[in-house]
């Protein structure tokens, strides 16, 4: 039966990233997040790596939106193996976000400092990590787009497991602000990644043609385990955004 959603997650960024996570997996780095309700907000930090979930005739849509230009498709099946998640879409004009911000300050005005400790503090944090508000002001390199539809993302995250061993699951805003503050946070957990294998890649995604040959050359030198029909079979799958917008 037909979906509206795809087999498989992209996620999108510039050459050099896309050259780095083939030669040595996805990694996890903090991301800023905004939760809004109608009287309250929560601003703070998690350690994640994104990815959309959009049907390819739709994702000339999405590459407009400074994400990068070049791209990586994994399967679902990687992405349920690996504990990714769709994020939950919160209206800011709906008083859910206040409620459960209401929820944790009650939690921690009963067991004061001992809830940062207890099982059911960190359920209730952790769903922040998969929340997100469905509309609202994307702010990306100083540059702030008003109303900006978060929904048209279809965003799954990986997250690391709450109780990962010197990982901070969730940062205040305030400890983050800067760029700074942000390196000094990911220099704690740059050991972290996201592992896949190259059966795990449904497709791979470059600029335009000129690329093409450059990536090949990449993957030729990118992972121990890439054979050499593993290498073809991945050339064999790199589409170019030219193609994407116009045959598809």
């Amino acid at each position: 039966m037909a979906s509206l959603y795809p087999t498989t997650l992209f996620h999108f960024t510039d050459k050099d990233g896309l050259y780095k996570i083939l030669t040595s997996n996805f990694k996890v780095s903090y991301a800023r997040e905004k939760i809004c309700g109608p009287n309250s907000e929560r601003e703070f930090a998690v350690p994640m790596v994104s990815f959309c979930d959009i049907k390819m005739a739709d994702l000339k849509y999405f590459v407009e939106k400074d994400y990068g230009k070049f791209g990586i498709g994994l399967t679902k099946e990687w992405a349920n193996r690996n504990s990714l998640n769709p994020v939950m879409y919160i209206n800011q004009h709906c008083d859910i976000a206040d409620r459960f911000n209401n929820g944790l300050a009650s939690v921690y005005q009963t067991l004061g400092s001992n809830s940062l400790t207890t099982k059911g503090y960190h359920n209730l944090i952790n769903t922040y990590r998969y929340m997100k508000n469905y509309e609202g002001d994307l702010i990306r390199d100083q540059k702030i787009t008003k109303n900006y539809r978060f929904a048209d993302e279809r965003e799954w995250r990986y997250v690391p497991p709450f109780e990962e061993i010197g990982v901070e699951p969730f940062v205040a805003k305030t400890s983050i602000e800067t760029k700074e503050r942000k390196t000094f946070y990911n220099r704690k957990i740059d050991h972290l990644r996201l592992y896949f294998q190259p059966e795990d890649i449904k497709y791979l995604i470059v600029e335009n043609e000129d690329d093409i040959l450059k990536l090949i050359e990449h993957l030729r030198f990118a992972k121990v385990n890439f054979t050499e029909d593993t290498k073809k079979r991945l050339a064999s799958r790199i589409l170019t955004l030219e193609q994407i917008i116009n045959d598809f």
